[in-house]
Protein backbone atom coordinates (compact mmCIF):
# COMPACT_ATOMS: atom_id res chain seq x y z
CA UNK A 1 0.00 0.00 0.00
CA UNK A 2 1.07 3.39 -0.70
CA UNK A 3 1.61 6.04 2.08
CA UNK A 4 -1.48 8.34 0.82
CA UNK A 5 -3.55 5.23 0.63
CA UNK A 6 -2.56 4.00 4.50
CA UNK A 7 -3.43 7.96 5.37
CA UNK A 8 -6.71 7.70 3.39
CA UNK A 9 -7.36 4.22 5.20
CA UNK A 10 -6.81 5.84 8.64
CA UNK A 11 -8.67 8.83 7.84
CA UNK A 12 -11.82 6.81 7.28
CA UNK A 13 -11.37 4.96 10.39
CA UNK A 14 -11.11 8.80 12.43
CA UNK A 15 -14.33 9.42 10.47
CA UNK A 16 -16.32 6.39 11.86
CA UNK A 17 -14.79 7.12 15.75
CA UNK A 18 -15.38 10.45 16.06
CA UNK A 19 -18.11 11.38 13.26
CA UNK A 20 -19.83 8.02 12.50
CA UNK A 21 -20.40 6.64 16.02
CA UNK A 22 -18.29 3.40 14.86
CA UNK A 23 -20.04 3.01 11.78
CA UNK A 24 -17.82 1.76 8.68
CA UNK A 25 -16.79 4.86 6.52
CA UNK A 26 -16.50 4.80 3.14
CA UNK A 27 -14.37 7.54 1.09
CA UNK A 28 -16.64 7.94 -1.85
CA UNK A 29 -14.60 10.79 -3.11
CA UNK A 30 -11.26 12.35 -2.35
CA UNK A 31 -9.37 15.20 -4.20
CA UNK A 32 -6.36 16.24 -3.38
CA UNK A 33 -5.81 19.84 -4.04
CA UNK A 34 -2.85 21.67 -5.05
CA UNK A 35 -3.60 25.31 -3.42
CA UNK A 36 -1.75 26.48 -0.68
CA UNK A 37 1.67 26.56 0.71
CA UNK A 38 1.20 25.21 4.12
CA UNK A 39 -1.27 22.13 4.81
CA UNK A 40 -1.67 19.02 2.31
CA UNK A 41 -5.28 19.45 1.87
CA UNK A 42 -7.83 17.20 0.39
CA UNK A 43 -11.21 17.70 -0.05
CA UNK A 44 -13.71 14.48 0.69
CA UNK A 45 -17.20 13.26 0.84
CA UNK A 46 -17.75 10.26 3.12
CA UNK A 47 -20.63 7.75 3.34
CA UNK A 48 -21.71 5.42 6.07
CA UNK A 49 -24.87 4.00 7.66
CA UNK A 50 -24.94 1.46 4.24
CA UNK A 51 -24.96 4.63 2.26
CA UNK A 52 -27.89 6.66 3.67
CA UNK A 53 -25.87 9.30 5.34
CA UNK A 54 -23.21 11.21 3.18
CA UNK A 55 -21.12 14.35 4.26
CA UNK A 56 -18.19 16.20 2.66
CA UNK A 57 -15.23 17.86 4.68
CA UNK A 58 -12.11 19.67 4.06
CA UNK A 59 -8.96 17.50 5.64
CA UNK A 60 -5.89 19.01 6.55
CA UNK A 61 -2.57 17.44 7.08
CA UNK A 62 0.67 17.88 8.34
CA UNK A 63 2.83 18.31 5.36
CA UNK A 64 6.62 17.04 4.81
CA UNK A 65 7.67 20.70 5.43
CA UNK A 66 6.10 23.85 5.34
CA UNK A 67 6.51 27.44 5.04
CA UNK A 68 5.06 27.81 8.68
CA UNK A 69 7.66 25.47 9.91
CA UNK A 70 5.55 24.11 12.46
CA UNK A 71 2.23 21.89 12.15
CA UNK A 72 0.66 21.46 15.25
CA UNK A 73 -3.05 19.67 14.80
CA UNK A 74 -3.81 20.76 18.37
CA UNK A 75 -3.11 24.31 17.98
CA UNK A 76 -5.19 24.68 14.52
CA UNK A 77 -7.94 22.72 16.73
CA UNK A 78 -7.53 25.20 19.32
CA UNK A 79 -7.75 28.38 17.16
CA UNK A 80 -10.87 27.30 15.09
CA UNK A 81 -12.70 26.36 18.29
CA UNK A 82 -11.42 29.41 20.47
CA UNK A 83 -12.40 31.95 17.25
CA UNK A 84 -15.44 29.81 16.58
CA UNK A 85 -16.71 30.92 20.37
CA UNK A 86 -15.79 34.43 19.15
CA UNK A 87 -18.51 33.97 16.32
CA UNK A 88 -16.20 34.42 13.63
CA UNK A 89 -17.71 32.64 11.04
CA UNK A 90 -14.86 29.69 10.78
CA UNK A 91 -15.62 25.95 9.69
CA UNK A 92 -16.44 23.39 12.09
CA UNK A 93 -13.76 20.75 13.46
CA UNK A 94 -15.63 17.06 12.84
CA UNK A 95 -12.08 15.04 13.96
CA UNK A 96 -9.00 15.18 14.42
CA UNK A 97 -5.78 13.15 15.51
CA UNK A 98 -2.39 14.15 16.39
CA UNK A 99 0.71 13.99 14.51
CA UNK A 100 2.94 11.01 16.08
CA UNK A 101 6.71 10.47 15.07
CA UNK A 102 6.62 8.91 11.83
CA UNK A 103 2.59 9.40 11.08
CA UNK A 104 1.91 12.92 10.18
CA UNK A 105 -1.51 14.34 11.88
CA UNK A 106 -4.57 15.58 10.40
CA UNK A 107 -7.74 17.44 10.94
CA UNK A 108 -11.28 17.12 9.30
CA UNK A 109 -13.49 20.36 8.75
CA UNK A 110 -16.80 20.56 7.58
CA UNK A 111 -16.72 21.87 4.09
CA UNK A 112 -18.30 25.62 3.84
CA UNK A 113 -20.22 26.19 0.32
CA UNK A 114 -19.04 28.69 -1.41
CA UNK A 115 -16.17 30.04 -3.72
CA UNK A 116 -12.39 31.32 -3.17
CA UNK A 117 -11.50 34.48 -4.51
CA UNK A 118 -8.00 35.57 -5.57
CA UNK A 119 -6.94 38.63 -5.44
CA UNK A 120 -6.09 38.91 -9.31
CA UNK A 121 -9.91 37.51 -10.06
CA UNK A 122 -12.18 38.95 -7.26
CA UNK A 123 -13.64 41.65 -9.29
CA UNK A 124 -14.60 39.19 -12.03
CA UNK A 125 -16.27 37.08 -9.05
CA UNK A 126 -18.02 39.28 -7.44
CA UNK A 127 -18.54 41.48 -9.76
CA UNK A 128 -21.19 43.94 -8.20
CA UNK A 129 -19.19 46.71 -6.72
CA UNK A 130 -21.53 47.44 -3.76
CA UNK A 131 -20.82 43.87 -2.89
CA UNK A 132 -17.26 43.93 -2.78
CA UNK A 133 -17.35 46.89 -0.67
CA UNK A 134 -19.88 44.85 1.46
CA UNK A 135 -17.81 42.27 2.15
CA UNK A 136 -14.91 44.65 2.49
CA UNK A 137 -17.28 46.03 5.55
CA UNK A 138 -18.00 42.48 6.80
CA UNK A 139 -14.25 41.76 6.70
CA UNK A 140 -13.64 44.93 9.41
CA UNK A 141 -16.07 44.12 11.33
CA UNK A 142 -15.01 40.37 11.62
CA UNK A 143 -11.54 41.64 12.48
CA UNK A 144 -12.45 43.94 14.99
CA UNK A 145 -14.36 40.97 16.82
CA UNK A 146 -11.11 38.80 17.10
CA UNK A 147 -8.95 41.76 17.78
CA UNK A 148 -11.26 42.50 20.59
CA UNK A 149 -10.73 39.32 22.67
CA UNK A 150 -8.51 39.65 25.17
CA UNK A 151 -5.82 37.07 25.06
CA UNK A 152 -6.14 35.23 28.11
CA UNK A 153 -9.56 35.05 27.71
CA UNK A 154 -8.95 32.38 24.87
CA UNK A 155 -7.21 30.09 26.77
CA UNK A 156 -4.89 29.31 24.21
CA UNK A 157 -1.96 27.44 25.77
CA UNK A 158 -1.08 25.89 22.08
CA UNK A 159 0.47 29.19 21.65
CA UNK A 160 3.32 31.05 22.63
CA UNK A 161 2.46 33.54 25.64
CA UNK A 162 1.17 37.02 24.33
CA UNK A 163 4.39 39.79 24.23
CA UNK A 164 4.20 42.76 25.86
CA UNK A 165 2.10 45.77 24.33
CA UNK A 166 5.56 47.78 23.27
CA UNK A 167 7.48 44.71 22.38
CA UNK A 168 5.51 43.52 19.77
CA UNK A 169 7.24 45.04 16.40
CA UNK A 170 10.42 43.96 17.91
CA UNK A 171 9.62 40.47 18.36
CA UNK A 172 8.08 39.98 14.80
CA UNK A 173 10.95 41.59 13.19
CA UNK A 174 13.41 39.37 15.36
CA UNK A 175 12.17 36.24 14.28
CA UNK A 176 11.80 37.48 10.61
CA UNK A 177 15.74 38.52 10.75
CA UNK A 178 16.07 35.01 11.88
CA UNK A 179 14.55 33.33 8.75
CA UNK A 180 16.10 35.50 6.32
CA UNK A 181 19.53 34.96 7.77
CA UNK A 182 18.38 31.29 7.19
CA UNK A 183 17.31 31.17 3.92
CA UNK A 184 19.28 33.74 1.75
CA UNK A 185 21.89 32.61 -0.14
CA UNK A 186 22.58 36.61 -0.77
CA UNK A 187 21.92 39.29 1.03
CA UNK A 188 19.19 41.60 -0.50
CA UNK A 189 19.74 45.17 -0.07
CA UNK A 190 16.41 46.57 -0.15
CA UNK A 191 15.77 44.04 2.99
CA UNK A 192 18.28 44.43 4.79
CA UNK A 193 17.59 48.16 4.78
CA UNK A 194 13.83 47.42 5.68
CA UNK A 195 14.92 45.06 8.64
CA UNK A 196 16.93 47.66 10.01
CA UNK A 197 14.51 50.32 9.53
CA UNK A 198 11.60 47.78 11.20
CA UNK A 199 14.05 47.43 14.42
CA UNK A 200 14.70 51.07 14.54
CA UNK A 201 11.64 51.99 14.70
CA UNK A 202 10.26 49.22 16.49
CA UNK A 203 8.28 51.62 19.25
CA UNK A 204 5.58 52.53 16.37
CA UNK A 205 3.67 50.17 16.56
CA UNK A 206 0.06 50.55 18.33
CA UNK A 207 0.57 49.37 22.26
CA UNK A 208 -1.79 46.92 21.63
CA UNK A 209 -1.91 42.51 21.54
CA UNK A 210 -4.37 40.66 20.37
CA UNK A 211 -4.64 37.43 18.45
CA UNK A 212 -3.90 38.46 14.60
CA UNK A 213 -5.19 35.90 11.85
CA UNK A 214 -1.87 36.81 10.37
CA UNK A 215 -2.74 36.08 6.83
CA UNK A 216 -6.23 37.45 6.72
CA UNK A 217 -6.85 38.48 2.83
CA UNK A 218 -8.94 37.98 -0.04
CA UNK A 219 -7.51 34.32 -0.70
CA UNK A 220 -8.32 33.07 2.44
CA UNK A 221 -11.94 33.98 2.53
CA UNK A 222 -14.93 31.70 1.61
CA UNK A 223 -18.12 33.76 -0.26
CA UNK A 224 -21.58 33.05 -1.54
CA UNK A 225 -21.00 32.88 -5.21
CA UNK A 226 -23.93 35.04 -6.02
CA UNK A 227 -23.62 38.29 -3.60
CA UNK A 228 -20.14 37.75 -2.22
CA UNK A 229 -21.32 37.72 1.08
CA UNK A 230 -18.40 36.37 4.17
CA UNK A 231 -19.32 32.51 4.55
CA UNK A 232 -15.92 31.51 6.36
CA UNK A 233 -12.34 32.58 7.24
CA UNK A 234 -9.85 29.68 6.34
CA UNK A 235 -5.82 28.92 6.96
CA UNK A 236 -5.16 29.88 10.73
CA UNK A 237 -1.87 28.08 10.78
CA UNK A 238 0.38 31.04 11.38
CA UNK A 239 -2.31 32.93 13.80
CA UNK A 240 -0.34 33.91 16.73
CA UNK A 241 -0.76 36.97 19.54
CA UNK A 242 0.95 40.18 18.41
CA UNK A 243 -0.18 43.98 17.14
CA UNK A 244 -3.83 43.77 15.81
CA UNK A 245 -3.08 46.60 13.27
CA UNK A 246 -0.68 43.57 11.94
CA UNK A 247 -3.81 42.04 10.56
CA UNK A 248 -4.94 45.80 9.25
CA UNK A 249 -1.60 46.36 7.47
CA UNK A 250 -1.87 42.81 5.71
CA UNK A 251 -5.00 43.11 3.89
CA UNK A 252 -4.15 46.59 3.04
CA UNK A 253 -0.95 45.14 1.43
CA UNK A 254 0.14 46.51 -1.90
CA UNK A 255 0.57 43.06 -3.26
CA UNK A 256 -3.23 41.92 -2.55
CA UNK A 257 -4.23 45.20 -4.15
CA UNK A 258 -1.48 46.33 -6.87
CA UNK A 259 -2.65 49.99 -8.24
CA UNK A 260 -6.02 49.85 -6.96
CA UNK A 261 -6.53 51.74 -3.88
CA UNK A 262 -8.85 49.39 -2.43
CA UNK A 263 -8.19 46.71 0.28
CA UNK A 264 -7.89 43.28 -1.39
CA UNK A 265 -9.81 45.36 -4.37
CA UNK A 266 -12.73 45.59 -2.08
CA UNK A 267 -12.97 48.49 0.08
CA UNK A 268 -10.84 52.09 0.14
CA UNK A 269 -8.54 52.02 3.10
CA UNK A 270 -10.18 54.75 4.64
CA UNK A 271 -13.88 53.60 4.47
CA UNK A 272 -12.52 50.04 6.39
CA UNK A 273 -10.76 51.91 8.71
CA UNK A 274 -14.02 53.72 9.75
CA UNK A 275 -15.61 50.91 9.85
CA UNK A 276 -13.16 48.83 11.78
CA UNK A 277 -12.94 51.91 14.24
CA UNK A 278 -16.75 51.99 14.66
CA UNK A 279 -16.67 48.14 15.54
CA UNK A 280 -13.56 48.31 17.55
CA UNK A 281 -13.78 51.52 19.51
CA UNK A 282 -10.09 52.51 18.35
CA UNK A 283 -8.32 53.87 15.51
CA UNK A 284 -5.12 52.95 14.38
CA UNK A 285 -2.83 55.80 13.82
CA UNK A 286 -1.07 56.47 10.36
CA UNK A 287 2.96 55.52 11.92
CA UNK A 288 1.92 52.23 13.39
CA UNK A 289 0.04 51.03 9.80
CA UNK A 290 3.35 52.36 7.84
CA UNK A 291 5.22 50.41 10.10
CA UNK A 292 3.41 47.48 10.04
CA UNK A 293 2.77 48.46 6.40
CA UNK A 294 7.05 47.70 5.28
CA UNK A 295 6.59 44.71 7.72
CA UNK A 296 4.48 42.92 5.84
CA UNK A 297 6.21 43.43 3.05
CA UNK A 298 9.38 42.30 4.26
CA UNK A 299 7.84 39.05 5.40
CA UNK A 300 6.15 38.40 2.35
CA UNK A 301 9.42 38.31 0.15
CA UNK A 302 11.40 36.18 2.90
CA UNK A 303 8.58 33.91 3.30
CA UNK A 304 8.95 33.57 -0.60
CA UNK A 305 12.66 33.13 0.13
CA UNK A 306 11.56 30.87 2.84
CA UNK A 307 9.86 28.66 -0.10
CA UNK A 308 12.57 28.69 -2.75
CA UNK A 309 14.99 27.18 0.10
CA UNK A 310 11.94 24.35 0.79
CA UNK A 311 12.43 23.43 -3.00
CA UNK A 312 16.15 23.69 -3.17
CA UNK A 313 16.19 20.84 -0.23
CA UNK A 314 13.93 18.74 -1.67
CA UNK A 315 11.49 18.79 1.12
CA UNK A 316 8.18 19.85 -1.27
CA UNK A 317 9.60 19.59 -5.19
CA UNK A 318 6.51 20.79 -6.98
CA UNK A 319 7.18 23.81 -8.97
CA UNK A 320 4.78 26.41 -7.26
CA UNK A 321 7.52 26.43 -4.36
CA UNK A 322 10.59 27.47 -7.27
CA UNK A 323 8.14 29.60 -8.63
CA UNK A 324 7.60 31.71 -5.58
CA UNK A 325 11.16 32.97 -6.46
CA UNK A 326 9.17 35.16 -9.30
CA UNK A 327 6.89 36.04 -6.39
CA UNK A 328 10.12 37.80 -4.10
CA UNK A 329 9.85 41.23 -6.60
CA UNK A 330 6.29 41.95 -6.00
CA UNK A 331 7.50 42.53 -2.37
CA UNK A 332 10.58 44.22 -3.28
CA UNK A 333 8.85 46.52 -6.23
CA UNK A 334 6.78 47.67 -3.78
CA UNK A 335 9.28 47.95 -0.82
CA UNK A 336 11.04 49.96 -3.08
CA UNK A 337 8.13 52.20 -4.18
CA UNK A 338 6.93 52.86 -0.78
CA UNK A 339 10.65 54.33 -0.26
CA UNK A 340 10.45 56.09 -3.29
CA UNK A 341 7.38 57.80 -1.91
CA UNK A 342 8.90 59.03 1.03
CA UNK A 343 6.35 56.17 3.00
CA UNK A 344 9.37 55.02 5.27
CA UNK A 345 9.83 58.44 6.60
CA UNK A 346 13.46 58.59 5.67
Amino acid sequence: MSETTDFLAELAEVLSAQVAEGSPVTLVDVDKRSEGNSWETYLVTASWDGGDRTASFAVKREPVSGIVGSYDVAREVALLRATEGLGLPVPGVAAHRAGEPGNRGFFVMERLAGVVPMPHNVTKMIANADDRSALGRRVAREMATLHAAEPTSLNLTELEPAPAPADTGRAENDQWRQTYDDVASIRIPILDLALAWLDHRADRVSGRVSLVHNDFRVGNLVVNPGDGALVGVLDWETAHFSDPVADLAWFFQRTSRGRSPLACKLLSLDDFLDEYADAAGWRPSQESLTWWAVQSLTKSAIGCLQAVAIFERGDRPELRYANMAHSVYYSLGWLNQMLRDGEWGL
